[in-house]
């Protein structure tokens, strides 16, 4: 047989691509060899195919084994999970853009009469009879109660109109009020003191210009000029033809301390009394200052 025919003659099964060792000599182009791989035989008209090997089904029969083993694992481990607790029914929302709420019972109203309530009434018990104290004292006349002495009531302290008198702080005693520069203010003032200051602090009670059920504080040693608020200070202003003026030169009196002294409060502004802030006079709505009229000095 000639080279090129045995290098690709036909075999069993198929061509077999020609092959050759670059060792070969005489061949130019050889190719590197391929791997060898077993071929299977060609099996002739009316043949059958060899036995599989016993090994073969022996193999099987294993895998199948393992997979039910598995299987029943799995279905054992399904079976201890616990049942989830069913979800209470959820109402269908009315429309589709409302979202869906539990259903809840409505509130039952009981619609009969509440029971009558029994009135338990004690058994009337009879009087017992006592002693009066007059016939206690007619059969011991040596234990017979002593009459109380009664005791002196003492009026409140009071403005009088047409007196004139000087104004002591109940807590300073020894100090006046007066004005000092047109400036309501407290000094001490006393017999030792000048002339011109026990002047200042000497008023007359006036009816109120506003209330005659009320006070103005009309100056001694300056006739016509008033006490008077202004700005929520006390001055001294001489008097004029204005509402305003005689509004705010009157003064009502409150009783405090037991009636050992009194509290001079604002005509237009009730709720503000005249208090002290420091040595001045002012006009307050948080405080109030304590009085007393004393002879003038």
């Amino acid at each position: 047989m000639p080279e090129d025919e045995s290098r690709n003659r036909l075999r069993v099964g198929g061509w077999v691509p020609p092959y050759s060792s670059s060792s070969e000599p005489g061949y130019e182009g050889g190719r590197p060899a391929l791997p060898r791989v077993p071929q299977q035989r060609a099996l002739g008209p009316g043949a059958t195919p060899p036995a599989r090997p016993a090994r073969h089904f022996l193999l099987l029969a294993v895998v199948a084994a393992l997979g039910c083993a598995v299987t029943a694992i799995v279905a054992l481990n399904d079976s201890d999970e616990e049942t989830p607790a069913p979800v209470a029914a959820q109402s269908q929302a009315p429309w589709p853009d409302m979202p869906a709420f539990p259903i809840l019972p409505e509130e039952t109203i009981s619609l009969r009469p509440p029971p009558s309530r029994t009135t338990v009434t004690s058994p009337a018990v009879a009087p017992v009879a006592t002693r009066s104290s007059a016939s206690k004292a007619a059969a011991s006349p040596s234990k017979a109660p002593k009459p109380s002495p009664s005791r002196s009531t003492v009026p409140p302290v009071a403005l009088t109109v047409g007196s004139t008198v000087g104004l002591e702080p109940a807590f300073r005693t020894g100090y006046r009020v007066r004005h000092r520069d047109y400036v309501a203010r407290i000094d001490p003032i006393s017999s030792g003191s000048s002339e011109g200051d026990r002047a200042d602090s000497r008023f007359v009670i006036r009816s109120g210009r506003s209330a005659s059920d009320c006070f103005s504080l009309e100056s001694v040693n300056f006739p016509g000029y008033y006490l008077r608020h202004r700005d929520y200070g006390i001055r001294l202003d001489q008097a004029g033809r204005s509402k305003l003026f005689d509004e705010d030169s009157t003064f009502c009196t409150a009783s405090i301390s037991s009636g050992t002294a009194l509290a001079l409060r604002s005509y237009n502004y009730p709720s503000r009394y005249v208090a002290l802030d420091g040595d001045r006079l002012i006009l307050s709505e948080s405080a109030a200052t304590a009085f007393r009229p004393v002879p003038p000095a």
